[in-house]
């Protein structure tokens, strides 16, 4: 056996040690080696994906899926509902808005502990927070109108909240660290899964509230997830021996130049997609289209998006092109909104069918600009010395998610803003143009970063961090 306390092992001994077969540990994603508790080699496999992979690609697509009807499951009769019991529109915009809001605040804490608390804990804990949160809406038409009424459904939107911060954060981290070579591959398949529950989620919503009324849909949609959250105790994979303690450095994190171009990725890309959620709708009844056709446009964001999305994942894995990626989606979003506008100077004529042209281009934009963003953010940091772990995976899962959801309570609000003091031509061809300029600076900075195809240079702009650090002694400051 070899003894790894005193420093007199050769590197004969160690080529003999690489040399052993493994092939016992097969159902584990990444072969280690280790004596006395101690790590020496990770050995990284390109085979098919393994029995804990697979289980926990599926726990984490199933509670994507979930999560992403709870947020859109209220859409089709909450307003109603709501004026009924004396809440204004204003109010009611504060009940939804408030759910991004406290995800943007919540999910750079989650990142930043995660190592500490545990992927999985967090992940199961924050699952059946958001899965109890679902069953006490339901009851909350029971209170008294007005101001009582609306102050306990923000409160229990931001606890819901707080719970789909926590399992999102965690699931990326998770995503990072068991799929190393697959990231933007995985991260496209379980976006179709987010798709798929934005375009169910009222529908299904809507035919529970027509059968049993106001409780109906949170009832049954918090049943099935608290059924699931017990169900995750048991086929949710455990995290790995070799996970730290410490947490992740946020202060590192972003005094690395790079990891700013898929911050504001992120940002932009959650903006440009939620801006039309208060606007697209008005704009289609004015071709008189009924509810259902209605229905079927946002049915065609989603199938677009969530067919791309894997795709442009792969590419991103194969061929190691995220930067690129984004660029291009920012410069394809331009042209969508352009298209959906339309914009003027185009003489594009302002159709049905010019719109579901912009919405196609719009949301493979989406797909190509918003799926690699992680992958390029871990990439980035990765490269610029922070630590290949676990508290790394947390601090930019946990800046992700603040960008992301700040991009998703910013959109809205933008998007209703321009569409109210100008119209919706205008406020899509500013969005077209903001995703120009944005794709400009990226290709800008990138070429600089790469010098021009010369090779990367490494970006940090706090001297403190100018080394890189062994991995047992990371650089983790708060």
């Amino acid at each position: 056996m070899l003894n790894f306390e005193n420093d007199e092992s050769t590197e004969e001994e160690l080529l003999l040690l690489e040399n052993r077969n493994y092939k016992s540990c097969s159902e584990v994603n990444d072969n280690v080696i280790k004596e006395n508790g101690v790590l020496i080699k990770e050995e990284k496999t390109n085979s098919v994906y393994t029995r804990e992979q697979k289980i926990l690609f599926i726990c984490i697509a199933l509670s994507n899926l979930f999560q992403y009807i709870s947020w859109s499951v209220l859409a089709p009769f909450f307003p109603t509902e709501a004026a009924r019991l004396d809440a204004s529109p204003t109010q009611v915009g504060l009940i939804f808005g408030i759910y991004s809001l406290v995800q943007c605040l919540s999910s750079p804490v989650f990142g930043k502990y995660l190592p500490v608390i545990g992927a999985r804990f967090m992940y199961i804990a924050g699952y059946f927070l958001t899965a109890g949160c679902n069953i006490v809406f339901g009851f909350l038409d029971e209170l008294d109108p007005g101001l009582e009424f609306v102050i306990f459904c923000a409160v229990t939107r931001s606890l819901e909240a707080l719970g789909t911060a926590a399992v999102m954060t965690a699931g990326m981290s998770l995503i990072a660290n068991k799929f190393p070579d697959a990231i933007g591959q995985v991260m496209g398949t379980v976006e179709v899964f987010v798709g798929v529950g934005l375009m169910i989620g009222p529908f299904i919503g809507g035919v529970l509230y027509e059968i049993g009324g106001y409780t109906l849909p949170f009832a049954v949609l918090g049943g099935v997830m608290l059924l699931h959250s017990f169900l995750l105790l048991f086929i949710l994979p455990l995290d790995d021996e070799n996970i730290r303690t410490k947490s992740g450095s946020y202060l590192w994190l972003l005094s690395i130049p790079g990891t700013w171009v898929a911050t504001s990725a992120s940002f932009i890309g959650a903006a440009s997609v939620t801006f039309l959620d208060p606007t697209l709708s008005p704009e289609l009844e004015k071709f008189n289209l009924t509810p259902i056709q209605v229905g079927l446009v946002f049915l065609l964001m989603g199938v677009s998006y969530g067919i791309t999305a894997p795709i442009f994942g792969w590419l991103a894995d194969k061929y190691n092109i995220s930067r690129l990626l984004i660029i291009f989606g920012c410069f394809l979003a331009c042209v969508g909104y352009l298209t959906i506008g339309p914009w003027l100077p185009l003489h594009i004529p302002h159709s049905v069918a010019t719109m579901c042209i912009g919405i196609i281009v719009l949301n493979v934009a989406f797909g190509s600009a918003i799926t690699p963003t992680y992958q390029d953010y871990l990439g980035t940091v990765t490269f610029n010395g922070m630590p290949d772990n676990m508290s790394t995976y947390g601090v930019v899962s946990g800046m992700f998610m603040c960008a992301y959801s700040l991009g998703s309570f910013t959109g809205p609000f933008l998007g209703g803003l321009l569409v109210e003091n100008l119209n919706f031509g205008t406020a899509s061809s500013f969005l077209g143009f903001l995703n120009f300029i944005f794709a400009v600076v990226i290709l800008i900075f990138s070429l600089f970063e790469y010098r021009c195809g010369k090779g990367r240079r490494k970006m940090i702009c706090t001297s403190r961090f100018n080394h890189r650090t062994d991995e047992g002694q990371g650089l983790l400051v708060d």
